[in-house]
C-alpha cells in the first residue's frame, strides 16, 4: 500500500509539478500558514474569529476553516448586500489550494478594503512541490484550463466551485480581484489570466 502511494506521487510530481500559493506582495514571501497570513490582515483590520464547526468540501470530507473579519465591517458593509462575502482559508497550511478558494478570499478581503489594486498586497503565484512537507498530501489535478496545478483535495467548496466556474470567463468585478501573475511579470490584467501564464516561483 506504501509503495502504490509512493508511485502514484511520484507520477504526480512528474506530470504535475505545481502548486497555487498567495504571495504577500510587498516582501515577495509566499504564505504557507495562518500564523503568517494573521499579522498581515491584522494591519488591515482583519481579526479571526472563533474557528466554525467542520463542514462539508466538496471532496465529501470534513474540513476546517479559518475565518478573518473585518473589525468596521458594520460601518462598512453595502447596505444592499444581505449577506457579505466571508474572508475564509482552509485551516493549517494554506498554500496549494484551488484557484477558485484563493480568489473567493481574496475577492472577500477587497470587498472591505476597497482597494483599487489589490495585488499590491496579495497576488496568486505558482511554485514547486516540496518533497518533504508534500510528500504525504492528497493531491487532485486542478481541471482548469488544461492546467499544470495541483491542489489539496478537500480545500474547495462546493459553492465557491460553482461560483467561479460559471463565472470563468467574465470580468473582475469593481475591486479589482485579479492577481494572478503573467510570464511577462505585467500588472495584472482586467479580466481573468489563464492558468498556464502563472509563474512558478
Amino acid at each position: 500500500m506504501e509503495r502504490e502511494r509512493e508511485r502514484e506521487y511520484c507520477c504526480m510530481m512528474r506530470d504535475c509539478t505545481r502548486k497555487l500559493a498567495l504571495w504577500h506582495t510587498r516582501t515577495f514571501k509566499p504564505i504557507l500558514t495562518h500564523e503568517e497570513l494573521e499579522p498581515i490582515l491584522a494591519t488591515k483590520g482583519f481579526v479571526v474569529a472563533a474557528r466554525p464547526s467542520p463542514s462539508s468540501s466538496s471532496g465529501g470530507g470534513l474540513i476546517n476553516w479559518v475565518e478573518y473579519v473585518y473589525a468596521a465591517a458594520a460601518a462598512t458593509t453595502k447596505s444592499e448586500v444581505l449577506a457579505p462575502p466571508k474572508a475564509r482559508l482552509p485551516d493549517s497550511r494554506i498554500d496549494g489550494l484551488h484557484i477558485y478558494t484563493y480568489r473567493a478570499f481574496i475577492d472577500a478581503v477587497n470587498f472591505y478594503l476597497e482597494m483599487d489594486d489589490i495585488s499590491t498586497l496579495f497576488h496568486i503565484r505558482g511554485m514547486p512541490l516540496h518533497w518533504m512537507s508534500d510528500r504525504y498530501t492528497k493531491w487532485v489535478p486542478m481541471e482548469v484550463d488544461e492546467s499544470i496545478f495541483v491542489y489539496r483535495e478537500g480545500t474547495l467548496d462546493q459553492t465557491t466551485e460553482s461560483f467561479y466556474s460559471s463565472n470563468r470567463q467574465s470580468c473582475c468585478n469593481g475591486h479589482g480581484s485579479m492577481v494572478i501573475r503573467d510570464k511577462g511579470k505585467k500588472m495584472p490584467e482586467s479580466c481573468i489570466v489563464s492558468l498556464k501564464d502563472i509563474l512558478a516561483a
